[in-house]
């Protein structure tokens, strides 16, 4: 009798646990995860964006599983990260997909369709997207691992140059109309087709959430920025802590006292990082008084500016000199340095091995400093070649100096 009892009451739990199962709905996380920007692969410039939507069911135990059908819905986005252009959806965008494949955890027949992006007032743009359902075809359950399943991704294209730096403030819509919608399916409860599944709405509970990610672009910590001078060099040594994203430096000068940068040089960046990286540039410049400043770019195209706090200064030379020509040989083009304590009335010379005058490289009065001249050998032959310079300044103060270069062929 005990016995019958104990199976009476097991099949009466069994029989009210999966009753009151079925009575629970299964709640979910959806979340933009994934915000990327892309260069496009036929123009270069920085214009496709990326995100993916995952689901997660969030209840596993108290509801049955998570049966996907299908899901639609309105993401609002911050209309100025368009930078003025006019953005869309990529459907069948060859190129970019085949750097980009379509990628989904959902099985074929419930991957996203279409991707629409309509001008919903200034402010906001509405971006629509869903993953149609097949009723004869069921069984594909939701993640409860975080992030969960990943049901689509957005394609986006701007028809500005690039996306612009702010943050693109995703957001799902939950207020009807078009809101977002997520179904399910659940066993019906017609006796007359007790296998038959219907597609259930989710009900929108303070239990289901919607959240975004963000993806900010950090700018780079930089731990030091210095400066050396030699002569008529000058070299920028910079470190960084950490960097995300970083496509590379522009490096800028100004003569002190002006307010026009000009860039002067590049050093890539080294993308994103977690370690101290350091970095350098060289350049000579002439006798003046310098500011220079770094220009952070990151692949997406914004930027920062970090500046050299102390001014650099070359100063004047102390003696007249000329350097070795470099590169010697050279084919055909090479570059003579040459410095000059005084202003002086300069002329420099270019001879062949027979001592005859093939060339007048420079003939006129410069001021005290440091100078370099390129000279185009494109219209000699190969040989061995001599250039003499003669510096008057004022006085005695008289310079004449005579080098040997190579041309090859």
């Amino acid at each position: 009798m005990s016995k019958l009892i104990l199976v009476l009451l097991v099949t009466f739990f069994c029989m009210f646990k999966s009753a009151s199962s079925f009575a629970v709905e299964p709640t979910f996380d959806m979340s933009i995860r994934n915000i990327t920007t892309y260069p496009d692969p036929d123009t270069g410039a920085d214009s496709l964006l990326t995100f993916d939507v995952y689901l997660q069911w969030t209840n596993p135990g108290v509801s049955d599983p998570f049966e996907y059908v299908a899901s639609e819905g309105v993401i609002y986005v911050n209309h100025s990260v368009f930078n003025g252009g006019v953005v869309y959806g990529i459907g069948q965008l060859k190129s970019f997909s085949r750097f980009l494949p379509f990628t989904s955890d959902l099985p074929g027949y419930l991957q996203t369709q279409h991707t629409q992006c309509i001008a919903a007032d200034p402010d906001r743009d509405l971006l629509y997207y869903a993953a149609n359902d097949d009723n004869s075809a069921a069984n594909f359950f939701v993640s409860s691992i975080f992030p969960g399943t990943r049901i689509m991704k957005f394609r986006l294209r701007t028809s500005a140059h690039i996306w612009a730096f702010v943050n693109p403030e995703f957001k799902f819509k939950l207020t009807a109309p078009n809101k977002t919608s997520v179904w399910y399916w659940t066993p019906s409860t017609d006796p007359k087709e007790p296998d038959h599944q219907l597609a259930i709405p989710l009900s929108d509970t303070i239990n289901n959430h919607y959240t975004t990610e963000t993806n900010p672009v950090l700018p780079i910590e930089l731990s030091s920025f210095n400066s050396t001078v030699n002569a008529n060099g000058v070299t920028l040594y910079w470190s960084t802590v950490s960097e995300s994203n970083n496509a590379g430096f522009d490096i800028e000068r100004r003569s002190t006292g002006s307010n026009d940068w000009t860039k002067t040089g590049y050093v890539n960046g080294s993308g994103t990082i977690s370690e101290t990286h350091s970095y350098s540039f060289s350049e000579r410049l002439n006798s003046g008084k310098y500011n220079y400043r770094l220009k952070q770019i990151d692949f997406n195209g914004s930027f920062e500016y970090f500046n050299l706090s102390n001014e650099v200064e070359v100063g004047v030379p102390s003696v007249y000199s000329i350097s070795q020509n470099y590169p010697n040989p050279f084919n055909p083009s090479t570059n003579i340095d040459f410095q000059l304590p005084y202003d002086s009335k300069v002329s420099i010379l270019l001879y062949d091995v027979s001592g005859r005058q093939v060339g007048n490289l420079l003939n006129e009065t410069k001021t005290s400093g440091y100078y370099t001249i390129k000279f185009d050998g494109s219209a000699l032959s190969s040989g061995i070649y001599f250039y003499t310079i003669n510096a008057e300044g004022a006085g005695k103060n008289n310079f004449i100096s005579t080098k040997r270069m190579m041309l090859l062929k």
